[in-house]
């Protein structure tokens, strides 16, 4: 058979375990450089979907600031066709009549009043009321009565107090001239309240109101889906960060296992 030399023998068995080792730290080198390239994109896509996340809030806060500006419009636009329309109607005219009538009624119950109090049957109640008044106040300290004598003169003491006042109501209450007035000023409310029933039809109906209230509706769906794109980017921001934390492991292992090779091939 043809021989080997020994020099060849020996220069392969040198060559080979250099080659091997070469190989190992080229192959760590890799892993390392390809973890670190994974734990930067998860980082950069985490950096991103948060950028998007502040994006989305910010459009939220627009699309809020929208709405409640949507919604002073209709106010403002319903308070001016409730005025143009109520004054085609002749609403003030009829709240005009009816506070007058009011006013009316309220004057001539105090006349009356004024007048009633000078009576003597009037002034005779009042001061039997005034003298029961006294009497009451120190009934509580009178040992010489029973509780049962006590409440029955409470409540005989409180009806005379009471008297004055309902007899000033029922002269008011059956005083033909009041009522007359009385049945004016309710009739004058309920033409008030017919004209403003129409006059907020009309309103509702009028085409700025509309136009207003449809901007709101527009408003508030842009408010809907700047929420619903938020969530959106909260999900995003959490499963980025979940991918960058397993990213960051990850290359925490690799080190790791990079080391105690290093420290193997020391020896």
């Amino acid at each position: 058979m043809f021989a080997i030399p020994a020099c060849v023998v020996g220069c392969v068995i040198l060559l080979v375990p250099g080659a091997s080792a070469q190989n190992q730290s080229k192959a760590k080198t890799q892993s390392t450089q390809q973890a670190k390239q994974e734990l930067d994109a998860a980082r950069d896509k985490l950096k991103d979907a948060q950028a998007d996340l502040n994006k989305a809030e910010k459009e939220l806060d627009k699309a809020k600031a929208a709405h409640d500006a949507a919604g002073a419009k209709i106010a403002k636009a319903r308070a001016g066709a409730l005025a143009e329309h109520g004054k085609k109607l002749g609403l003030p005219t009829v709240i005009a009549q009816r506070d007058n009538a009011v006013r009316s009624v309220d004057a001539a119950q105090t006349a009356l009043s004024k007048e009633f109090r000078t009576q003597a049957d009037y002034q005779a109640a009042a001061k039997e009321a005034e003298q029961a008044s006294v009497r009451l106040q120190s009934l509580r300290d009178d040992k010489s009565l029973s509780e049962e004598q006590q409440k029955q003169l409470t409540a005989e003491l409180s009806k005379t107090i009471r008297r004055p006042a309902e007899m000033e109501r029922e002269r008011i209450e059956t005083n033909a001239g009041i009522q007359a007035l009385r049945t004016k000023a309710f009739e004058a409310g309920r033409q008030v309240a017919a004209l403003q029933a129409q006059t907020q039809k009309a309103a509702e109906d009028d085409r700025d109101v509309k136009a207003a209230q449809k901007a709101e509706r527009d408003a508030e769906e842009k408010v809907k889906t700047a929420r619903a794109e938020i969530e959106k980017q909260k999900k995003e921001v959490v499963s980025a960060q979940k991918k960058a934390t397993t990213e960051q492991q990850q290359m925490q292992k690799v080190q790791s296992q990079a080391k105690t090779k290093k420290g193997k091939n020391d020896k």
